[in-house]
């Protein structure tokens, strides 16, 4: 009842009161926006690489664009096409230069570092090329920038995607367990929600209702479907003194079982918890990048 008293508004305005900013909801707009700039600037990316690297294996570039016939067009378009890409991952430089004055540099400070020095070399190259010296035309690198920030990008969605399957994961595993149980007390069936569950209740499960929590069973047999937890699709045969796990489906035995793990000590919520601990932390490999990062980039 309490819930269906909450509107998206109360939420977002005790947000605000609590000192912190409401993001709203979880949009799957937001999710295609960021496939179509990825997809977009990957377009970009095979152009830039074409142009800067499509002469030096013999490939037909028109002649506007050719290094040698239009030295000033053709650094001003690997510029441009550049800038594009540093505009897209500006976030990326802006979080590597802010790590570097916290004096804690990580990967973002190393692509951050080499994507500013590597455009403004080349930009330095290219007002060269416009005040004559076309020499230079060879010497512009603005492409290593924006394929930098490309492949990082890229790294990020595929990241982020995996995450995104994680969180809805555990919102289903979240919604698995029934709202409500059946416990015997005083010789009495009683309905009650699954908070009102205390260790040590004597639970009735009828064929075909969920588990409500973790427990033994003390009387009666059936088959249950775990196949949420283990991906097992045949039915597991359970007797007296077998254990069962909140979520799994009751088949066709009347069972009695004592409740033993509820709420955060359940098997999913510890299944949930790992789940968030692995999508809120660093892989291994990426807190060694890190760490090398940390002395990489100021060497």
């Amino acid at each position: 009842e309490y819930e269906d008293n909450l509107s998206i508004k109360d939420l977002n305005r005790f947000v605000k009161e609590a000192g912190f900013k409401s993001l709203g909801e979880k949009k799957e707009e937001k999710k295609s926006n960021e496939l179509t700039k990825l997809i977009i600037f990957s377009i970009l990316g095979i152009i830039l690489m074409y142009i800067s690297m499509g002469q030096m294996i013999n490939l037909q570039t028109p002649k506007i664009l050719n290094m040698m016939e239009s030295p000033r067009v053709y650094a001003i378009t690997l510029m441009i096409l550049s800038l594009l890409f540093i505009f897209y991952g500006f976030d990326i430089i802006k979080n590597g230069i802010k790590n570097i004055i916290h004096k804690m540099p990580n990967m973002d400070s190393l692509v951050g570092v080499g994507v500013i020095v590597n455009f403004v070399y080349s930009l330095w190259n290219t007002i060269q090329v416009f005040m004559g010296n076309t020499s230079l035309v060879h010497h512009l690198y603005f492409e290593s920038s924006a394929i930098i920030i490309l492949f990082v990008k890229i790294g990020r969605y595929i990241d982020k995607k995996n995450k995104d399957k994680a969180v809805d994961t555990i919102k289903n595993l979240v919604t698995i367990t029934p709202k409500n149980g059946t416990i015997l007390k005083g010789g009495k069936e009683l309905q009650v929600t699954i908070n009102e569950i205390q260790k040590g209740d004597t639970i009735i499960s009828k064929p075909g209702e969920k588990i409500a929590v973790d427990g033994t069973i003390i009387n009666g047999k059936t088959h249950t479907d775990e196949s949420f937890i283990t991906g097992e699709s045949k039915p597991v045969s359970k007797k007296v003194g077998d254990t069962v796990i909140a979520g799994s489906i009751n088949y066709e035995g009347t069972i009695q079982y004592r409740a033993e793990k509820i709420g955060k000590e359940s098997t999913v919520s510890e299944i949930v918890k790992l789940v968030a601990q692995a999508t809120s932390t660093k892989a291994p490999i990426a807190k060694i990048a890190d760490k090398i990062s940390g002395y990489f980039v100021p060497t």
